[in-house]
């Protein structure tokens, strides 16, 4: 197989149309904040990595705030603006949304746009507020054949890629523990960790142990930051520590398997993987088996939901990733609540919230 032939394997065999829903700073401007940093993958606003994506035309946009949208219309050339997200869907047909707004109202909006035929939904995180919400969204979505996607975009970063194929090939032996490091709360930043756990584990979470931050913030719904384990279906078991120094350069991850281990530093800056040395014992560095067509993550996610249209499911972020990070935030804070029991999942009181107003 030729490099051009590798590269284009990855491209949607389709063309797509998308829009975006909610043209605020994750749909539209955050890239503004990440000017100067070293290795920051450019984009990850929505409308630009659907610019940039192959193989997806950035139809047109849709928010309440008529400010936000001239904005829109200034930065990225699109003229189909809207304030009412069910016309722009009438008259624009987009096979793809993006939606970007604050978690109050994502439900309500998925499950209309859901009901309203579109192809496949690529919503931010946290995912909601509430269980019962999670689940409505999930159930319309498969009533109506829609594609739900979680944008917890590393799911699809060529690095984790490479990570988990790496696992696959046995060069770690079988995973073990997965260990998070990150000064952030457990819904809105946490997703992103909790979804990727999800992924690597490749089981259900199972039950839960939790230690927040904060006494008072634990006696709130607000998110909140805290500690905690996971035990996943299979025996993998995951921990996640707040009690890192704050900034979002200190994320780092390790997945530790049998025989070795993979380590995401930096926020994702960089990456290595440790084996056993056959002959000397000890821990051994090798070159990390980095993806051959490296770029931004949120490219990668857009370019990912297109094929999952054409595939037909969701594998990589699906809603129930989404509804399983909200769960365990919420079940590390009942598990601090409750004097840091075990706390078991699926939670049975669907009206549990975290987050939002």
């Amino acid at each position: 197989m030729r490099g051009y032939e590798v590269a284009e394997g990855t491209r949607p065999k389709g063309d797509y149309r998308a829009a975006v829903v909610g043209c605020g700073r994750m749909g539209s401007t955050i890239d503004d904040e990440h000017i100067g940093m070293p290795h920051y993958p450019w984009p990850w606003a929505h409308a630009p990595a659907i610019i940039e994506a192959r193989g997806v035309e950035l139809c047109a946009a849709a928010d309440v705030d008529r400010g936000q949208l001239e904005e829109f219309q200034r930065r990225w050339g699109i003229d189909a603006l809207y304030t009412d997200y069910r016309q722009m869907v009438a008259d624009q047909q987009p096979d793809l949304v993006a939606v970007t707004t604050r978690p109050e109202a994502r439900a309500d909006l998925v499950i209309g746009l859901a009901e309203a035929g579109v192809r496949a939904i690529f919503a931010t995180k946290p995912m909601c507020r509430t269980l019962a919400e999670a689940d409505a969204m999930i159930d319309t979505c498969s009533r109506t054949g829609t594609i739900l996607a979680m944008a917890c975009h590393l799911n699809w970063y060529g690095w984790y890629t490479s990570a988990r194929q790496a696992i696959a090939e046995g060069r770690i032996g079988p995973l073990r523990s997965i260990v998070c490091h990150s000064a952030s709360s457990l819904s809105n930043i946490g997703s992103h960790t909790l979804a990727l756990m999800r992924l690597f584990a490749d089981a259900p979470a199972r039950w839960v142990f939790g230690h927040m931050d904060s006494d008072a913030a634990a006696a709130g719904m607000g998110d909140l930051p805290g500690s905690g384990y996971v035990a996943y279906d299979n025996d993998v078991r995951a921990w996640l520590n707040s009690r890192a120094e704050a900034g979002g350069f200190q994320w780092m991850i390790e997945f530790i398997g049998e025989e070795g281990r993979i380590v995401s530093r930096n926020a994702h800056a960089t990456f290595e993987l440790w084996t056993t040395d056959p002959e000397r014992g000890g821990s051994m560095l090798h070159q990390f088996p980095n993806p051959w067509h490296p770029r931004s993550s949120m490219v990668d996610a857009i370019e990912g939901v297109c094929r999952s249209i054409e595939l037909g499911e969701e594998r990589i972020c699906p809603g129930e990733f989404g509804r399983e990070a909200l769960e365990i935030a919420i079940a590390l804070r009942e598990s601090h609540r409750r004097g840091h029991v075990r706390v078991d999942l699926p939670l049975e009181d669907r009206s549990l919230r975290l987050g939002g107003v």
